[in-house]
């Protein structure tokens, strides 16, 4: 089980992998926070395993928000899994969108599932 002050220090370790301009400090977060064949499905990416994927796109992050990064918006959990709501930030520190992630957590405090809701919207248009 999970509850939501379990779920933000998880999620919140993870985002400083995301926020990292290292890779090795990306690689050691990642290795501590998620499984190493986590399920990992994002917008761009249909359902996959391994934590590799999920290291690869922080680096792409990085790439296209040079001086962004993230923070977390919002937490709700039970069981063993929890949405939360991302922020992301631009370098010049202006909100440039927000989304979710729903985060399935294993008996050993690992993230062994993430699915990834891209900006999110208040009307369905």
């Amino acid at each position: 089980m999970v509850d939501k002050s379990g779920a933000w220090r998880l999620y919140s370790r993870l985002h400083t992998a995301w926020n990292s301009n290292s890779l090795d400090e990306r690689v050691k977060i990642a290795a501590e926070v998620l499984d190493e064949n986590i399920e990992y499905q994002t917008v761009r990416h249909n359902t996959t395993f391994g934590r590799a994927l999920v290291i690869e796109d922080m680096a792409t992050f990085h790439e296209i928000f040079p001086g962004g990064h993230f923070e977390i918006g919002d937490v709700s959990a039970h069981h063993n899994v929890a949405l939360l709501t991302w922020v992301l930030i631009q370098a010049d520190g202006t909100e440039f969108a927000r989304g979710g992630d729903q985060i399935t957590v294993s008996p050993n405090g690992k993230i062994v599932k993430i699915i990834t809701f891209g900006p999110s919207s208040k009307s369905p248009d």
